[in-house]
């Protein structure tokens, strides 16, 4: 749950109200709170600023806790929005991420080719954000300036920078009121649903046209709305019947012993695998489609799902 910030003061257990302070007086039972909220085991002390309202919920849970040994605080029924549902699950350095960058900041100078993509990616180019996103070190600060999309908001970087078009995908020759092709009345039903705004009928699209089709550009193309990822500018309506019954642990084809060891780690969360797998993967084919799909998961930046999956 994202912890809401309460102020610069709140009381202590006696009502009394109390300075936010530095951190330096958190007894053990804060600091463990705390460090919890954070996703750190050892506490920097003095606190950040911005950690310093996450200090006082820990002293007020704790003064909870210790008020009445035999009670237990209410549970907690507010129902989640669900950016905070994607917070919840994800590591506290992503979550915290468009509040330690800004776009315009250096890189970190470890790496030439990620210290490049992050400065593409700075000045607003989506397809270097999630290039530098499939690049770099899980728990690195190019994954967390990535994730950010240069220190601006956790959210799909083609969805926020408006440049859905890079990477090839060509949405301009579509509309979402453009009429579907009429030639699969299966796939035609999937082109209007998609084009009415189901990101789960574009996904069924994606995964199911034959390839290069228009069906398929449709699909990948979110119904011409010009996104690589439908979910998150659509909201997410469902997985696709196509991967009805469909595994991460499903064996691969056996073609190609190449495309079969991608097959094998973007089944185990990778997704640098499952970006060259839908690169070498022959067009229409399982390897592609597990590709798309993440594994048979959702067709959905491979990174981004993962990064979630791993907490």
């Amino acid at each position: 749950m994202t912890l809401l910030a309460l102020g610069c003061s709140s009381p202590d257990a006696s009502g009394t109200a109390r300075d936010a302070g530095d951190g330096t007086d958190l007894n053990s039972c804060e600091r463990a709170r705390l460090g919890a909220a954070l996703g750190v085991t050892e506490l920097s002390l003095p606190l950040d600023p911005i950690d310093e309202p996450l200090a006082d919920i820990a002293r007020d849970i704790c003064a909870l806790d210790s008020s009445d040994p035999g009670s237990t605080a209410p549970a907690d029924t507010r129902v989640l929005s669900p950016s905070e549902q994607r917070d919840a699950a994800l590591p506290a350095a992503l979550v915290r991420a468009p509040a330690l960058f800004d776009p315009d900041d250096p890189p970190p100078g470890a790496d030439p080719v990620l210290d490049e993509l992050w400065e593409s990616c700075g000045a607003g180019s989506a397809s270097a954000c999630n290039a530098l996103l499939y690049e770099a070190t899980p728990g690195s600060e190019y994954e967390a300036y990535a994730f950010s999309c240069g220190g601006r908001e956790n959210l799909h970087c083609s969805v926020l920078l408006g440049d859905g078009s890079e990477g090839g995908l060509l949405a301009v020759d579509f509309e979402p009121q453009t009429p579907a092709p009429g030639n699969i009345a299966e796939l035609d039903g999937w082109w209007e649903s998609c084009g009415d705004g189901s990101s789960r009928a574009c996904a069924q699209l994606v995964l199911s046209a034959p390839g290069g089709s228009a069906y398929a550009t449709f699909g990948w193309a979110c119904g011409g709305r010009t996104t690589l990822d439908c979910a998150s500018l659509l909201g997410d309506d469902g997985p696709p019947p196509v991967l009805s019954g469909r595994s991460p642990n499903d064996e691969p084809p056996g073609a190609d012993e190449y495309l079969d060891g991608l097959w094998e780690r973007c089944g185990a969360l990778s997704a640098p695998a499952c970006r060259d797998l839908a690169t070498f993967g022959p067009p229409g084919s399982d390897y592609e489609r597990f590709a798309l799909s993440c594994g048979w998961r959702a067709v959905t930046p491979c990174a981004r799902l993962f990064a979630q999956l791993a907490t």
